[in-house]
């Protein structure tokens, strides 16, 4: 076993890489993504949110318990991150099995740090027929207003994959 020095900058600054390098991914090649939001006040940069893109549905997990609070918050002490981390990890263990109470508990374990809106495949996005999928179309669409009109909700055709991609890099930014 090599012993590996705890370093709370270097974690969050991982974090700021990964989650740059994973908001620029092409969704039709890295098909799992979470839209998430940084969960603190709008005047010190709260309720800005992206889009991550990752290969698998384990990956994603991976970065939402081992690096995702870190681009949030400064860990004192290495145990304060192992806990979280390690209670992060329980949770994601039952997300095949419950998604929406997996997304529900990360949220309330995340308080104050970031909250996740949305974990699914790009499939999903383009024509999932829940609350959030059909939000994004709609207002891609722009034909949003309190709710989305049903034509605009429809799923995304060929010829528009190509646009939806890039509003998708800036959506919520």
């Amino acid at each position: 076993m090599i012993a590996v020095t705890w370093d709370a900058e270097a974690l969050s600054e991982l974090c700021n890489q990964t989650m740059s390098a994973t908001n620029a991914r092409n969704p039709i090649e890295y098909r799992w993504g979470m839209f998430s939001f940084a969960d603190a006040p709008p005047a010190i940069g709260g309720g800005v949110g992206a889009f991550q893109w990752f290969e698998t549905l384990q990956e994603l997990l991976a970065f939402i318990t081992d690096l995702s609070a870190a681009g949030f918050t400064t860990f004192e002490e290495e145990s304060e991150y192992i806990d979280l981390r390690d209670g992060l990890r329980k949770i994601a263990s039952g997300y095949e099995t419950d998604p929406k109470g997996t997304i529900d508990a990360f949220n309330q374990e995340l308080t104050d740090l970031l909250q996740i809106t949305w974990i699914g495949n790009f499939e999903d996005l383009t024509s999932g027929e829940e609350g959030f999928p059909e939000v994004v179309r709609a207002r891609f669409r722009d034909d949003w207003d309190d709710e989305p009109v049903s034509g605009s909700k429809a799923s995304i055709r060929n010829e528009e994959k190509h646009n939806f991609i890039n509003y998708l890099s800036e959506y919520g930014i």
